[in-house]
């Protein structure tokens, strides 16, 4: 009797086992074909490479311009400061490869969008190529509407990340000395 139990049990716990398996193997497949779907949904704005030099204008603050000098980024409008090269860096690589979450083509007036006066205005110089300009209008939240100049017809709407960017004045760039490097200075 104990026997056919534990056979029984056997076949029991064999099936479960086969079922665990097959939505485990089907649950994968369905989380893999998400993700394919979600790849295949990138809109991609802008696909630069090597920027040899940009510049932006954002709300309150002066435009400021920065080119790439021997792999080192500078502030063209002050060359003799050095930055603290992680936020060039950060806004060359942003706009650089900048992705949209939606793109509207039946676009109402640029002013409903707040692209008719943007709140920033982005310069993008590739090594080579032609220079891409970026509008970046209204908040929708998380999100920002965005236009490339010579795309008067689209409107994306970019990641609030990638214009967060863009919310530091030079001051805040400027790399700070080391203990170091305020002793030699002091000599």
């Amino acid at each position: 009797m104990k026997k056919k139990q534990i056979i029984w049990l056997a076949v029991v716990l064999a099936v479960l086992a086969a079922v665990y398996g097959a939505l485990f193997l089907s649950n994968k497949r369905e989380a893999q074909k998400e993700q394919e779907e979600e790849a295949s949904q990138v809109i991609q704005v802008t696909e630069i490479e090597d920027i040899r030099a940009f510049s932006y204008e954002a709300p309150e603050q002066e435009q400021l311009h920065f080119e790439k000098k021997e792999d080192v980024w500078v502030c063209t409008d002050d060359e003799k400061m050095e930055l603290e090269q992680s936020y060039p860096d950060g806004i060359a690589e942003s706009f650089g490869q900048l992705t949209a979450s939606r793109k509207l083509e039946e676009i109402d007036a640029l002013k409903d969008y707040g692209l008719e006066e943007p709140a920033y205005t982005v310069t993008l110089q590739p090594e080579d190529g032609e220079e891409v300009q970026l509008l970046i209008g209204n908040s929708t939240g998380e999100e920002y509407y965005l236009q490339v100049k010579g795309e008067e017809d689209v409107v994306y709407t970019i990641s609030s990340t990638a214009v967060s960017t863009l919310d530091h004045s030079l001051a805040d760039m400027e790399k700070a000395e080391t203990e170091e490097e305020t002793e030699e200075t002091d000599q």
